[in-house]
């Protein structure tokens, strides 16, 4: 903080120069420290969080975030059991409601919702705007869309890694907030799979085969990932926090729509309990 001493004539300012002038006689005291990079980042999670108009006090606050496309409106909805809305200009907000989807980019500003019916009374899931397009460019995702004030991040991806998804696991790795990578629509990957193999036996699978080809799906899919990572330059990653998930299969089983021979929900509600589980630790533990 800078001073200024007025320039002027009389006793008062006399006074102040002659103490002033005693003051130089002497040793300075040690300038006050400069704030660590802890306190600065504390101070820009706070600036975020009263930009975005975050509850911190009353919510664990989630956020899923990634590309454009990878279906973060769908999945929102889906892990908290509500149907899809395709947006349109009759679309009206309501934090329990539905999160629009549809072909073009439908999430402009971040946006929060909560459980229907005061499920989860304390917690709240941000809808992230999708990144690398023109109006949320990858090389700023993460601080543009201020990641680092949330408790736990979900980067959704399908298919490879691309730029931005590197781009926010360094950042969050860098900032020290909790990431799961979610690999959605794995539904998809396993039905192909399937009808590969059925093609192959010339037969349909048995219970036993189907659940071994999801489990080597499942296992496929996660070191993918492991060696995208490494390759990118990042130490040996915890496969535990790396979730293959079907959620439209979640929401349909907890609506009670699932059908016996459709993928089950695979790894969407282990997901879901160990971002809950990590932003209650990080709280109590702060």
């Amino acid at each position: 903080m800078a001073f200024l001493i007025p320039i002027a004539i009389g006793a008062g300012v006399v006074m102040a120069a002659s103490a002033i002038r005693e003051y130089l006689k002497t040793p300075p005291p040690s300038p006050p420290p400069p704030p660590t990079p802890e306190m600065t980042q504390k101070i820009m999670i706070r600036n975020a969080q009263e930009k975005l108009g975050m509850d911190i006090e009353n919510h664990y606050n989630l956020a899923v975030c990634g590309n454009s496309g990878t279906g973060k409106s769908t999945f929102i909805n889906c892990i908290r059991g509500v149907l899809d809305v395709e947006y349109s200009d009759a679309f009206v907000y309501i934090d329990s409601g539905s999160a629009p989807s549809g072909i073009n980019e439908t999430t402009m500003i971040p946006t929060h919702y909560c459980w229907p019916n005061n499920e989860l009374p304390y917690l709240s899931i941000w809808d992230m705007p999708g990144g690398g397009t023109q109006k949320h460019p990858g090389e700023t995702y993460f601080d543009d869309k201020t990641l680092y004030a949330f408790d736990c991040l979900l980067l959704l991806k399908s298919g490879r890694f691309t730029q931005l998804d590197t781009d926010i696991y360094r950042k969050a790795v860098e900032y020290k907030i909790p990431i799961a990578i979610v690999l959605t629509k794995a539904d998809n990957d396993i039905k192909s799979r399937m009808k590969i193999k059925t093609a192959e036996l010339r037969c349909k699978l048995t219970k036993s085969e189907y659940n071994a080809l999801m489990e080597e799906t499942i296992r496929q899919l996660k070191n993918n990932v492991k060696s995208e990572l490494m390759t990118a330059g990042f130490p040996e990653p915890n496969l535990n926090a790396v979730f293959v998930i079907a959620a439209q299969s979640y929401r349909d089983e907890k609506l009670g729509f699932l059908d016996d021979i459709e993928c089950p929900p695979l790894e969407t509600e282990k997901l879901f309990l160990a971002c809950c589980n990590i932003a209650v630790y990080r709280r109590r533990n702060a």
